[in-house]
């Protein structure tokens, strides 16, 4: 078993801004906390992954990886 699939990183995401549009009636998060598969990660991966998650355009927002630990 490779050490590396236990080492899930936890990003914070916060203060999203989410494109307006007529479309977009729906409530959306302006803050999560997102399972990432791997240490390596930068902004624009994570902004196409909202976009594709939630079918919304990202204007803006911030990301750090989580300092706590979580068991599960």
């Amino acid at each position: 078993m490779n050490k590396k699939e236990n080492n899930l990183t936890i990003l914070e995401i916060t203060n999203i801004i989410w494109e307006n549009s007529e479309k977009n009636k729906k409530e959306l998060p302006t803050e999560l906390a997102l399972q990432w598969s791997n240490k390596e990660w930068d902004y624009n991966q994570v902004s196409s992954w909202l976009t594709e998650y939630f079918k919304v355009t990202v204007n803006s927002f911030n990301v750090k990886e989580s300092e706590k630990q979580t068991g599960g």
